[in-house]
């Protein structure tokens, strides 16, 4: 199953929407080692990031459409910035 996830920078006030089989695996890894572009300026121990999974799909296609719904529509109730990925 392909992961839709929310990474809710707090500190930065950034919001960020990706896909992954696991997405706490992804973060750990590539987001926190400054491996994706899009959120490469996190600080991963200073800053209060929270993860939270928001769907599952049999394909990443279809993930990949939700996520990029998400990152138009998401609305953050303090005004924090959606991170827009390439994609649709």
């Amino acid at each position: 199953m392909v992961r839709v996830y929310r990474m809710i920078n707090v500190t930065k006030g950034e919001v960020y929407h990706g896909i992954s089989d696991n997405p706490l695996k992804r973060k750990l890894g590539f987001h926190c080692e400054g491996k994706t572009v899009a959120v490469n300026h996190w600080n991963c121990e200073a800053d209060k990031i929270i993860t939270k999974v928001l769907s599952s799909h049999h394909t990443q296609s279809k993930a990949s459409e939700v996520s990029h719904q998400h990152e138009k529509d998401y609305k953050h109730h303090r005004n924090f910035k959606n991170i827009k990925t390439k994609g649709k």
